[in-house]
């Protein structure tokens, strides 16, 4: 029988699987959408007159923007700023002050 904290870890790791999942599904189903819009685009006479309207681009830009931001919800900011950038700014900005000093 599995311990609780292994049962515990398997949850966490579930979760995290499911959270990336959702992740890719939301990212498919943008792209989908986008790839749609550009496929009526070019077969319908009167998207073009449309197509450029401030209002469809802002309509893509938000969705991007949600997309962008389940993302770094996702797979955090460590693409951004890893979780040793704030060590490594101390110890530059300590050594520069020695230097100086």
């Amino acid at each position: 029988m599995k311990n609780t904290s292994e049962k515990q870890q398997i949850d966490k790791v579930h979760k995290r699987v499911e959270s990336i999942k959702g992740f890719y599904m939301h990212l498919a189903i943008y792209l989908t959408v986008n790839i749609l819009f550009f496929i009526f685009w070019c077969v319908d006479s009167w998207m073009p007159k449309t197509f450029w309207k401030p209002s469809f681009f802002i309509m893509i830009v938000i969705a991007g923007s949600a997309v962008l931001a389940h993302g770094l919800f996702v797979f955090g900011a460590k693409y951004i700023l890893p979780k040793d950038w704030e060590e490594k700014q101390i110890k530059k900005i300590m050594s520069k002050n020695k230097k100086e000093s």
